[in-house]
Parts: C-alpha cells; structure tokens; sequence
C-alpha cells in the first residue's frame, strides 16, 4: 500500500511510529507538500494520504476519513502572518502563496472573526516564504517547512494559536483519507497503532531532532496524533465557519470510517 505525507516535520511525526520501527509498517510512505499529497490522491497514485482538512470536507462526498488520528496543534510555527504594524495597524493586503489555500482560508475567518478586519489576500504562484517576504504587499501569509526559522522583526501571529484563541480549540491541519470504500482494517490499525506510538515516544524522537528552543516545546507540548474531543469539536466549528464563508455548499458530514468490529458493535448497540 502506498501512503502519501506531508513534507513537513510535523507530518513527519505523525509517522514516527512508523520510521521508528515502534510498529510494523504495511505501508511504501512519500512525502509530498500539502497540494501535491492532494494531486497524488486524486490521480490514484497512492491508497491513503494526509490531507489538508479543508480539502478533505470539500470532497466529503467521495471519500472516507480514517478515524482516531489527524495532524492537530494548540499553535502553528509553520503557518505565521507577518507585518510591519501591529494590531493597531492591520494590512489591508496580504500576499500568499496560491498553493497554501487551507491557511488562507483560516486566516481569513481569524482576521474577520477575531479582529473584525477584511483584508484583501493578493495570491502568487510558486512563491516561496521568502519570495513573499519581498513582494510589494503589506503582509506576508508564510507557510511551510522552513518558516520557523526565520528570523523577521515585523509583527508576527501564530496562525494555530490564533485559531485556538478564536474557538478554544486546536486546530486539525490534516486528516488521513481514502477514496470512498477503500479502506481496510489493516490500514486502520496499521495508521492508529502509529500515531500511538509516535505519542508513546514522544521524547525520544524530539531528542533526536535539531530543533529551537520553540519548537522543542512545540513537540512537546502542543502537537497531537489524535482526534479527541477537542479535535472533533475543532471540525465542528471548522466546518460551519467553511460554510459560512462560501468555502462549501453546507456544512459537510465528517466521513469517518470504522473497523468492522466497531460497525459490528455499533449495529447491535442500535437493535437492543
């Protein structure tokens, strides 16, 4: 089986589990950015990917979420906005890389929502964080692996945190996804029993990285493999603000997949 991840470090641990041996891996792992997982997925070139959560409750109708695990954060380094003023000074244009569209999109709904601000988002293409630093806008959206060490003096806000500090829950970046009906009890052990043992050694795979003093607490302490209440409760709120800003017709349904044991349980809990 073939199974497509993010790039990033964070999606990295989400794997740990995996790459560390802790689990017995069934599956061939690629590591694409966020949109080129999506591609892989769409042209059938992998069984499962990690998807962007937005792009996961757009195509709500065609696949099937792999339940209990998601890339989810208390706060973001790899996702900040940035600017010369501060929260007394909004830009009124911000630049951003047309391939991060989940992070605009939240960063629209915290700037509207919790500043009661509109800035216009002015897209590039195939810009990097850098690039975005240079161009003539008043902010810069910068997403991606490398975005947590660079060192700008501008006014910065953590997209994640802002998020949590908006609906008091973490934010749910990615979902594990399968087109509608292929997915099997062994992917679905197999994806749990990593993300639980990425938790389980948790110290252990943060002491082998190179990280900041940040990031370490990142990884640490905001960085979770599950989908926990507060999680679910962030989907829920997630989908109706998607809604609400036309990003989707209704408020999509949470296609969530379960072992046949548990459909099983579910079945006879619902005859008796």
């Amino acid at each position: 089986m073939e199974l497509a991840t993010w790039d990033y470090p964070p999606a990295e641990f989400l794997i740990s589990g995996f790459t560390s041996g802790a689990v017995e891996n069934p599956f061939s792992i690629k590591r694409y950015r966020p949109e080129e997982c999506a591609a892989r997925f769409v042209e059938d070139d992998v069984d499962v990917a990690l998807l962007p959560t937005m792009l996961a409750l757009q195509a709500s109708d065609a696949i099937d979420v792999i339940p209990s695990v998601g890339l989810v954060s208390w706060d973001y380094p790899y996702a900040k906005l940035i600017w010369s003023g501060g929260l007394h000074d909004f830009p009124e244009t911000i630049a951003y890389d047309r391939r991060v569209a989940q992070e605009r999109v939240v960063t629209r709904i915290i700037m509207h929502e919790h500043y009661g601000v509109d800035p216009t988002f002015v897209p590039y293409d195939d810009h990097s964080p850098k690039e975005l630093l240079e161009v003539d806008e008043d902010a810069s959206l910068l997403v991606g692996p490398n975005v947590p060490s660079f060192q700008t003096e501008p006014f910065t806000i953590d997209v994640g945190q802002e998020w949590y500090e908006l609906t008091n829950y973490p934010m749910v970046w990615g979902l594990y996804v399968t087109k509608r009906d292929q997915a099997s009890d062994e992917m679905i052990e197999a994806l749990i029993a990593s993300a639980r043992a990425a938790e389980e050694n948790r110290d252990v795979w943060v002491q082998a990285q190179e990280t900041s003093k940040t990031l370490n607490a990142f990884y640490r302490e905001d960085l979770r493999t599950g989908l926990d209440k507060l999680a679910i409760a962030s989907l829920t709120e997630f989908r109706k603000y998607l809604f609400y800003y036309d990003v989707t017709e209704d408020v999509p349904d949470l296609p969530f997949v379960f072992l046949d044991d548990e459909e099983e349980e579910e079945e006879e809990e619902s005859e008796s």
